[in-house]
């Protein structure tokens, strides 16, 4: 069987948004003292009642060192599945490929933000992190915001 790019499924990136970014220092942060740097993932998906075509992903990010800093992130992922999709398929996209391709974008926000911080932290570059397992569903944004 011949596939026409026009049948195939797409899963198109709408972008990402950083609608809460919250950043306290509670003294330098040195990298050469072995202080260890923590990181939580919790992605949640959304699905529009008004767009069915589209999910979003929301993952909170909390990434802290005891006694020096805590920031905490709330990212937030548009997506639309264009063409006809099992739900096998379509539940590998939203709790694989979706969190795996915003990734990127929470990585290079995380490093520019602490780039900026100057003396507060340093840079910090978070390691690629690997997405598995079922996502939670939420009732609405608002309640991650």
């Amino acid at each position: 069987m011949i596939m026409n790019v026009s049948d195939q499924v797409q899963l198109k990136f709408h972008g990402v948004s950083f609608p809460a970014v919250n950043f306290n220092s509670h003294a330098p942060f040195l990298h050469e003292d072995g202080s260890k740097i923590n990181i939580n993932i919790d992605p949640k998906v959304f699905y529009p009642k008004d767009k069915p075509d589209y999910f979003r992903i929301i993952q909170e990010i909390y990434l802290y060192s005891e006694g020096y800093f805590d920031l905490n992130i709330v990212a937030i992922g548009t997506f639309e599945i264009r063409g006809t999709i099992d739900e096998v398929k379509k539940q590998s996209f939203v709790n694989l490929n979706a969190p795996a391709i915003m990734f990127p974008y929470i990585r290079s926000f995380i490093t520019t933000l602490t780039a900026n911080l100057g003396d507060v932290t340093g840079t910090l570059t978070i390691p690629t992190q690997f997405f598995k397992g079922e996502l939670k569903e939420v009732d609405s944004i608002e309640e991650e915001e």
